[in-house]
Parts: C-alpha cells; structure tokens; sequence
C-alpha cells in the first residue's frame, strides 16, 4: 500500500487533512480524540488549528495502513462513490399558451421547433422559477431578431 501524496505545503488546516483523508471533519475529531490520529497544533495569534508536513504524513499512514499513530489498529469505513446523478432536463415552458402569446404579440407563424430553439437560447438552465411574461418577453425578442415572423 502506498501512503497518498501531501499537499507539498509547510501546513495544512484541519479541512484541508480532512479532504486528503477523504472523511469529515467530526469524524476526524473522534479519531483524534482517541489518538488514531495527530490532534491538530493551534497559532499562537489567532488559535487556528494546523498540521505540521510531518503530521498530515503520519495521519495519512494512518488511515492507509489501519494503524493509527499511537500505534492501535483501527478500522475505517469507506465512503461509498456518488452515483452520479442523472441529468434532469429543465422544465419546459407550457407551449401552446407560448404560441398564443407570441400569436398576440403579431408571431402567428412561430413553429414549436422554433419556440423550443428560442427557450433553450435565452434560458439554458431552465425557465424553472421565472416569470411566465418575462420568459414570453425575452423569447418574442429572441425571435424578432433572429427574423422571424
């Protein structure tokens, strides 16, 4: 097994050892309350907690080897890997009262290919939480310029 590399950095703080050891930071104080792990060394001026090179290398030896550094054998659970979420596709804007609004605002002859081009224009994350007439403004403009109607 061989021990991850660190940082490179003189000091590291105590969220920054928690991402190297892939584990959160409560847990990371229950560890070090029982020693498995270096508790962290605090600045004299602003009683910051640090960790020296020196120490984020032991606590790392630590979790790879199950081993911690007062020399006790601990068992870690692993986090299990996110499944990435599937990609929602954002809401769509109801189409017929879109096409009847462009119609009274003169675009009689706007297809819906036309209108759903024009949406994911003007809102490519989504028309979700904005205003039906703002959405119907901004697309009608989109529209205009692009010349049609």
């Amino acid at each position: 097994m061989s021990v991850p590399q660190t940082t490179g950095r003189a000091v590291v703080s105590v969220s920054g050892l928690c991402r190297l050891l892939k584990m959160s930071r409560s847990q990371f104080y229950v560890h070090a309350k029982r020693g498995t792990f270096h508790a962290p060394l605090y600045l004299a001026t602003t009683k910051r907690p640090y960790f020296t090179a020196a120490m984020v290398e032991d606590n790392l030896r630590a979790r790879e080897t199950g081993v911690g550094v007062n020399g006790e054998y601990v068992l870690f659970y692993d986090r299990l890997p996110q499944s990435p979420k599937s990609e929602a596709k954002p809401p769509k804007p109801n189409t017929a009262s879109m096409l009847e609004g462009l119609a009274s605002f003169g675009l009689k002859e706007v297809t819906k290919h036309q209108l759903d081009e024009a949406v994911a224009a003007c809102f490519p994350t989504g028309t979700n939480g904005q205003d039906e007439v703002a959405v119907l403004r901004t697309v009608f403009r989109h529209l205009k310029r692009a010349g049609v109607g």
